[in-house]
């Protein structure tokens, strides 16, 4: 289902919470929305469902208008799936009776054949006899999204539905859920603050920020060419260390010269430049060097926050068998592919 929200307000208790806001979401994509708390989030979840009205613009599903302020489809004749952080699945039904409690009108042939559909898709066969006391996190998980997917929605809202899991179950179980959301061919629209699940999740990535979304784009791009500070922050390790645009291509820094677009910027202008720790690499060959104060290691490589000579920070990743203590100067160089430039 194709979804369009053209320049929609939404005040909540005499609050303008979505200001001016535009998204439109392609058949089948996958998006994630990200940004700081209390930005309006949820609330958008809330408007595409139907649980809140708006007061200007208009929504679209599939180009029929479902909310302009004035006319207002009801949720449950939109054909959308939600899932909700804390699941709310029934703890008195089996987990086999909570995936087809939305479809209890369907012949019993119709549910068995759906259930067996979604047990194989989800690997939760075994499990779905049991209650949801009875399964770990993970697995209720699982049975939340077969519940939300089974009367096959056309859009499935989540809503940080990943948050209490574990890094390592909660990458297998992406990596499960994006391969059946596009085997079932729903569009998807998932709020989350943890930014590697919309790396992976996500077909694009839209910042929510001042009331608006502010960029929507590809993981990549979100991450390499962020339209602000703000997103440039929120989507990875990073600092900003002193720059001189010095001609149309090229900016010097302490760290050296970086190619890349300055047009924007007029000669001689003064900018801050994004490092990103995979900008940075530990070369002990090299004549540019830093001083380590602080170190995380991660198990595979170290993320070492080094101070420049002229006493900027930047940060830097390094296999684990480069270990060194703090205070040491390790010799560095920058690879840097995309140039993020922000005015001072």
């Amino acid at each position: 289902m194709k979804l369009e929200i053209d320049n929609i307000t939404l005040n909540l208790d005499g609050n303008r919470i979505l200001d001016n806001l535009f998204l439109s979401i392609k058949e089948e994509e996958i998006i994630s929305i990200i940004g700081p708390s209390a930005s309006g989030k949820t609330s958008l979840l809330r408007v595409i469902a139907g649980f809140e009205n708006i007061a200007a613009g208009k929504i679209k599903l599939n180009g029929q208008t479902v909310d302009n302020g004035v006319r207002v489809i009801e949720p449950q004749k939109r054909n959308i799936g939600i899932i909700f952080q804390d699941l709310a699945l029934f703890p008195h039904l089996n987990c086999a009776d909570n995936i087809t409690f939305g479809i209890s009108k369907l012949s019993a042939k119709e549910q068995t054949q759906r259930l067996q559909r979604l047990e194989q898709l989800l690997d939760i066969a075994k499990i779905t006899n049991k209650f949801p006391h009875e399964i770990s996190g993970g697995q209720q998980q699982r049975v939340a999204i077969a519940r939300a997917l089974a009367p096959r929605p056309e859009i499935l809202l989540l809503d940080e539905p990943f948050s209490a899991l574990d890094e390592e179950l909660k990458e297998k179980l992406l990596a499960d859920v994006k391969i059946l959301l596009k085997e079932e061919k729903i569009t998807t629209i998932v709020i989350t603050h943890n930014i590697k699940e919309a790396f992976q999740l996500s077909d694009k990535i839209a910042f929510l920020n001042d009331k608006k979304i502010v960029q929507i784009d590809t993981p990549y791009n979100i991450y390499h060419k962020p339209l602000t500070r703000e997103i440039a922050n929120f989507c990875g390790i990073g600092s900003f260390i002193d720059g001189k645009v010095i001609d149309a291509n090229h900016v010097l820094t302490d760290l050296g010269k970086f190619f890349g677009k300055t047009s924007a910027y007029k000669i001689g202008t003064n900018v801050d430049i994004m490092i990103r720790p995979d900008d940075v690499i530990h070369d002990d060959d090299s004549t540019k060097s830093a001083q380590v104060i602080e170190k995380i290691f991660h198990g595979s490589d170290f993320l070492y926050k080094l101070k420049l000579n002229n006493g900027e920070n930047i940060f830097c990743y390094t296999p684990s068998h480069h270990d060194h203590e703090i205070n040491e100067v390790i010799g560095i160089k920058s690879e840097m592919d995309h140039l993020i430039l922000f005015s001072k």
